[in-house]
């Protein structure tokens, strides 16, 4: 998923209504353009999207409408939850070209600069409704997305400075919220709020994270929380998703997105299952959870905001299927292949069933000047993807695998994302992929006595006609023309069977 102009920055909220899932994502239409929330839809399998008018843009001196959640709440009736942002009270007389500044583009993404939030809440009442008849304006926001105003805080018990990226769940009768408290330009806190009407959330206090959490260090980012049932145990678990630095002292701006599976008791979160990698690859962050039996997890793929960025993300990982299984998170892309074929032309999936038991298999993604783009390694224990810097120098990203895993590796390209699944799903390695260039074909390779039991590939539409080398205006002048002459001895009641071979 992309925006259709501008640059999308991160996932914003998610719900599933029936069989279509609705996405809203938050983007700028210019680098210039304050932040809003862009609406796509995709019907029967979230692969095929559709792009709807926007639900959400800065209003009078509103900043940014910035990325929370979005949660059903009737029949085709969804609430979003976002954060606005308005130049803080000690710069109300500034100019509009210093407000300019404190864009979220150009305040660094893990500062909160000089501007206050405050968390919004508005209504969709009618889901179908705003996703048919959409406007060739670009602009456009829908006039039916009912904007309810900034929600209360009752900050008694644990006093906050600044709520952002707020997470919320039905909690029986009542509504749960996990939120970031930013408590200076550079520490952030997790916090817990309860509401028994999503308009009046009082603070409960500090997440408290209790056993053995084995969490990264530095400041965290984007906490998410979803209910799940483990299909191993049969027993309900909170699955708390949270993002972290790569490395604190690394300025360059990576981050690692993990999750933690316990139990939430009010502040409390009791560890079962310790901080544990949800994706190894290069570039996946920040991810957004579509709840239900069976919930669905898409994230961003990229760079990151701020000065010292190289470019932006421009999109959003596949949609996947999660499952808890004994404390593991499994990630199920079904219908992709299909998908790829349906929607896609230049998307491809490759996905095989190895024997690794000796040596390695390694799947090279090529571009169309044979320039590997990245390369997929699995040997057995491990998986690794290794995407070639400029000067020529290896960048690798490693997962390491389960005992008596299934040796199954999907890999999985959509213009400028590769996404590797392994283990069953167990594990999953995604990267942005650089160069002008477009995948054209995957290249497999064995070593040290390692087979490919079975494979298939599934491509889209350009690739196929690549394949049947119809991919040239020449060659589609010849298929027209013996079609033609087929025709014309169809015609005719000539059997091609009597027609004497070409004497040359």
């Amino acid at each position: 998923m992309t925006a259709e102009t501008g640059v999308l920055e991160a996932p914003a909220g998610a719900v599933r209504q029936g069989n279509t899932l609705h996405v809203f994502h938050q983007f700028r239409p210019t680098p210039e353009s304050g932040a809003r929330w862009a609406h796509q839809v995709a019907t029967d399998l979230p692969y095929g999207w559709d792009v709807c008018d926007d639900v959400l843009a800065p209003l009078s001196d509103e900043i940014d409408c910035l990325a929370g959640s979005s949660v059903a709440v009737g029949d085709g009736v969804v609430e979003l939850f976002f954060v606005v942002t308005t130049p803080a009270m000690d710069t109300t007389d500034a100019t509009d070209a210093d407000h300019r500044s404190l864009l979220g583009s150009r305040v660094p993404h893990d500062r909160r600069g000089s501007r206050d939030f405050r968390i919004h809440r508005a209504r969709i009442s009618d889901l179908d409704l705003i996703s048919e008849d959409i406007s060739d304006d670009p602009s456009v926001v829908r006039q039916e997305v009912e904007r309810l105003g900034q929600v209360t805080v009752d900050d008694r018990l644990r006093p906050v400075t600044a709520l952002v990226t707020p997470s919320v769940v039905r909690d029986g009768d009542r509504w749960l919220m996990i939120a970031l408290d930013l408590v200076d330009d550079t520490a952030a806190t997790i916090v817990v709020l309860t509401s028994e009407d999503r308009q009046h959330w009082t603070v409960q206090g500090a997440l408290e994270i209790y056993g053995d959490p084995g969490i990264p260090a530095g400041r965290p980012f984007a906490p998410r929380i979803t209910r799940m049932t483990d299909e191993f145990t049969d027993d309900r678990r909170d699955v708390l998703f949270i993002t972290y630095p790569t490395s604190p002292t690394d300025a360059s701006g990576g981050e690692t997105a993990g999750y933690l599976v316990g139990t939430l008791d009010g502040t409390r979160f009791t560890v079962e299952s310790g901080f544990r990698v949800f994706d190894h690859g290069h570039d996946f962050t920040r991810p957004r959870v579509v709840h239900g039996p069976q919930p669905v997890i898409l994230g961003l793929v990229g760079t990151f905001p701020g000065p010292k960025a190289g470019t932006w993300a421009n999109c959003l990982s596949v949609p996947r299927f999660l499952s808890l299984r004994d404390g593991h998170l499994y990630q199920d892309i079904v219908g992709v292949p299909s998908a790829v074929r349906s929607y896609t032309d230049r998307g491809a999936v490759f996905t095989a069933q190895l024997d690794v038991s000796r040596g390695a298999v390694t799947v090279s993604v090529i571009d169309d000047t044979d320039r590997v783009l990245a390369t997929v390694r699995h040997s057995g224990d491990r998986v690794e993807v290794d995407r070639p810097r400029a000067d020529g120098t290896s960048d690798l990203r490693t997962a390491t695998l389960a005992d008596g895993d299934s040796d199954t590796l999907t890999v999985v390209v959509d213009g400028p994302v590769c996404e590797v699944f392994a283990d069953g799903g167990l594990v999953s390695l995604t990267s942005a992929l650089s160069g002008s260039t477009g995948f054209a074909r995957f290249q497999v390779d064995t070593s040290g006595g390692a087979r490919v039991l079975s494979a298939m590939e599934s491509l889209g539409r350009r690739l196929q006609r690549r394949l049947a080398r119809l991919d040239s205006p020449e060659e589609q002048e010849r298929l027209i023309a013996e079609a033609a002459l087929a025709e014309r001895d169809l015609a005719a009641g000539i059997d091609p069977a009597d027609i004497p071979d070409d004497p040359r």
